[in-house]
């Protein structure tokens, strides 16, 4: 019995450390990252002016960064067309003219089947795949992160 405890310990020491890594990764992407961000007033979001992890599924990304940080970290679907209209606009420069990247999957039949969703956007259009293997990738297929701002209203 002891050998059991000693070793559920060490696997939640294993675990422990796992996330601790997780979240120094985050840290370091953002760190890494933080002259990319951009303020996008329109949306109240600061958003990568770049995508990145090309050709990694969104397994890789769960393992490198967490489920919970993709969750409130990536684009949804709706900010990303936003986006794509702002910079055919003029307004911004983010690529997103012809891109391919992960967005949050807000499909709930399809998120309760592991499936995970990316924005395609070409000179013809745009569609959402909600319907996307979580073990999928893909060497134009990347990721971008976002930080949305909270209600800023004045005091006065």
């Amino acid at each position: 019995m002891p050998e059991d405890n000693m070793k559920k310990t060490t696997e939640q020491k294993i675990k422990d450390k796992e996330e601790e890594l997780k979240v120094l990764k985050r840290k370091l992407i953002e760190e890494q990252n933080k002259k990319d961000f951009i303020y996008i007033k329109e949306l109240n979001l600061e958003v990568q002016t770049n995508k990145h992890h090309l050709d990694k599924s969104y397994d890789d990304l769960v393992k490198e960064f967490g489920e919970e940080y993709l969750e409130d970290n990536i684009l949804t679907f709706k900010e990303v067309q936003e986006l794509r209209n702002l910079e055919h606009k003029g307004k911004y420069k983010l690529g997103l003219i012809n891109t391919w990247e992960f967005c949050k999957q807000e499909d709930l039949i399809a998120k309760e089947k592991g499936y995970v969703a990316g924005f395609c956007a070409d000179s013809d259009g745009l569609y959402l795949n909600t319907y996307r293997n979580s073990d999928d990738s893909d060497s134009y297929l990347g990721v971008r992160f976002c930080k949305r701002r909270k209600n800023e209203r004045s005091k006065s």
